[in-house]
């Protein structure tokens, strides 16, 4: 039918295909240009992780300072991942839990890393006996000569007590490594290597330290449950 009608229903078709492109591709441009741009810093790694592990310092890869990540680990996490090491070595929960309590205090006293002092305690007494005596007369965990007990403003001076035992030691560390300002020497210090013939060996004290502090730090990083993402073989 050719009816006036049908003749205006014809001029208000829909719109023919190229048409449609070319308004498609417009209003694209148009919403192109009125983006605002991203910049490289609304992309943080905290954003792609859970809310608590955004919690720890996200750790890029290359070199890595290890005392400092050791000192974040300890401020999170207090005293619990060094007891956590220990308990993996003797079982004994209250032990192991008074003994990296008075490890992470003295530390923080001597403005060292724990994982020194606990280095100086392993090679000490590695099985942590807390009554352990030497045939020199050392005594407990840090192996301390009986004459520095009250010496050095412990709590108490019962060097068989742990955190007595700890404090003594720690402090006696401490005051050679403020005497000779240098970790191995104040190391040699300690163990009565003055000249050398007082212990057998005893120039490989400090390594003997050293090796077991960087155990201890290698396992503090890798405290759960947020591992730490970098390579620990490297210090």
């Amino acid at each position: 039918m050719n009816s006036p009608e049908r003749a205006a229903v014809r001029g208000i078709e829909a719109p023919r295909r190229p048409f449609l492109v070319a308004l498609s591709l417009t209003m694209l441009v148009a919403a192109v240009q009125w983006t605002p741009r991203l910049r490289p810093a609304d992309f943080r790694a905290e954003s792609l992780m859970p809310a608590r592990a955004a919690a720890m310092p996200f750790v890029t890869p290359g070199p890595v300072d290890s005392a400092a990540l050791e000192r974040q680990v300890v401020a999170r996490f207090e005293h619990w991942p060094l007891a956590r090491i220990l308990f993996s070595r003797t079982n004994e929960r209250e032990i192991s839990e008074r003994i990296a309590r008075a490890i992470v205090k003295e530390a923080n006293h001597l403005q060292v890393e724990p994982s020194l002092l606990a280095g100086v305690l392993l090679t000490e007494n590695a099985p942590l006996d807390v009554r352990a005596r030497s045939s020199q007369g050392a005594i407990g965990l840090m192996q301390v000569m009986g004459f520095h007990a009250g010496e050095y403003d412990c709590d108490s001076d019962d060097l068989l007590q742990v955190e007595a035992n700890i404090c003594h030691g720690a402090r006696v560390f401490g005051h050679y490594l403020k005497r000779t300002g240098n970790v191995r020497r104040a190391l040699l210090r300690y163990n009565g290597c003055v000249s050398g013939t007082n212990t057998p060996n005893c120039r490989r004290y400090p390594s003997k330290v050293m090796r077991n502090a960087h155990q201890v730090r290698r396992e503090l990083l890798q405290y759960p449950p947020y591992s730490l993402a970098i390579d620990t073989t490297a210090f």
